[in-house]
């Protein structure tokens, strides 16, 4: 299978998107159910870590749809998808950049705050590297994809179990 052009990843994109955007929305009925508790622990708290999970959550399922969804384009170039790629991975980093700011002045665990920075920079580096390498025609290209959207449907259950078990504690 070529990791430079889409055709064969196919199956792999439909899969991909459709659980993804299955998840996406379990989130959102999920959260619905908290929301009560999770904005009053805010309001108390003075900060917006939770709902900031929420988005984090959401952006990292969100890339995986998109990228699907532009992945299935019929014969469409593969520097177009590159770029379209890169542009997520950008995103991916804005959303756990933002949660971390808004959690400010909170002392969460050591261990907490490793695992969830280390998930989302591992998220943005397996983008920024499927993105380039497909740019660059070597090194992997679509190739990294599975590993991307492994670790943003990681990012997503463990931010997912947070708002809707943890919040309840």
């Amino acid at each position: 299978m070529n990791g430079y052009a889409t055709e064969g990843w196919t199956d792999m994109f439909l899969c991909a998107g459709g659980a993804a955007a299955a998840l996406c929305g379990l989130i959102f009925v999920g959260l619905s159910v908290n929301i009560r508790t999770v904005l009053a622990i805010e309001k108390r708290e003075g900060h917006s870590f939770m709902t900031g999970r929420a988005l984090e959550a959401l952006v990292a399922l969100l890339v995986v749809l998109l990228i699907s969804l532009v992945g299935l384009t019929p014969a469409i170039n593969p520097g177009v998808l590159a770029a379209f790629v890169l542009v997520n991975a950008v995103a991916s980093a804005v959303s756990p950049c933002r949660a971390a700011y808004a959690g400010r002045g909170r002392s969460p665990r050591a261990t907490e705050v490793i695992l969830r920075r280390s998930l989302a920079a591992a998220l943005t580096l397996a983008l920024l590297t499927a993105g380039t390498s497909l740019a660059a025609g070597h090194g992997g290209g679509l190739h990294w994809l599975p590993a991307a959207f492994v670790l943003a449907v990681t990012v997503a259950a463990v931010n997912a179990w947070v708002l809707l078990v943890e919040v309840l504690r």
